[in-house]
């Protein structure tokens, strides 16, 4: 992702040094505007990929920065306000991230992303896993869950189980968006798949999985919609 062309407007100095800190594991270097006005002007004279965009800001807040492009990157909004959620979503935002929010919720956003910049290539039946020097052929609609192990993945099916050298990010974004989530930093898993939701946990084939705290409310507006 190192040439993506990415903004963080953001009228907190903080607030912004924590989005540009997570953005360099991914060896971007954001251009980082402290009010919606400096960022409307600059948004309209060159073309970004990604914009991570404040709400409540002085003169033009984020809201009315966004109606206001014609043409507008992937946004993420940034704000310590749950209030604007709904309206963000109305307006078809890539994220909604609440402050202050962690690495973990940060990846998630990213591999979000990663999945709407490729959302024109068709989402594989299928996939190929590494397992003990062979390829091996899953279909994704056996998939049950993914379990991060550090340095690999255990992917569970309705039938078998398999260790991957890969990272959960790595394959959650192989997945189709539409039919999981990564709900926790240790754990993808397939929506229609869950039987129940109890205490911050859902459960798939009897197994208990946590939801992060940053990941709750997303996973009901998945659910529910």
């Amino acid at each position: 992702m190192n040439r993506l062309k990415c903004m963080v407007v953001d009228d907190e100095p903080l607030a912004v040094d924590v989005v540009v800190e997570y953005l360099q594991k991914w060896d971007i270097h954001p251009v980082c505007c402290e009010n919606g006005i400096d960022a409307l002007r600059q948004l309209q004279e060159e073309q970004f990929d990604l914009l991570f965009l404040d709400i409540e800001m002085p003169g033009l807040n984020g809201i009315s920065l966004l109606k206001s492009l014609s043409h507008r990157p992937a946004v993420v909004l940034t704000t310590a306000y749950r209030d604007y959620a709904v309206e963000g979503f109305d307006l078809e935002v890539l994220d909604y991230l609440v402050k202050p929010f962690s690495f973990s919720r940060m990846q998630q956003t990213m591999e979000r992303f990663t999945r709407w910049k490729d959302k024109d290539v068709p989402a594989p039946d299928s996939l190929f896993l590494k397992v003990d020097k062979q390829l091996i052929q899953v279909p994704v609609k056996e998939i049950l869950y993914l379990e991060s192990k550090k340095d690999y993945v255990r992917v569970y099916t309705t039938g078998d189980e398999y260790l991957c050298h890969l990272t959960l990010t790595d394959i959650t974004a192989k997945l189709p968006p539409e039919k999981f989530l990564r709900l926790h930093r240790s754990y993808t898993v397939a929506l229609d798949k869950i039987s129940l939701i109890k205490d911050n946990c859902v459960y798939i084939q009897g197994k208990e999985l946590p939801v992060s705290r940053e990941l709750r409310m997303e996973l009901k507006r998945r659910l529910h919609r």
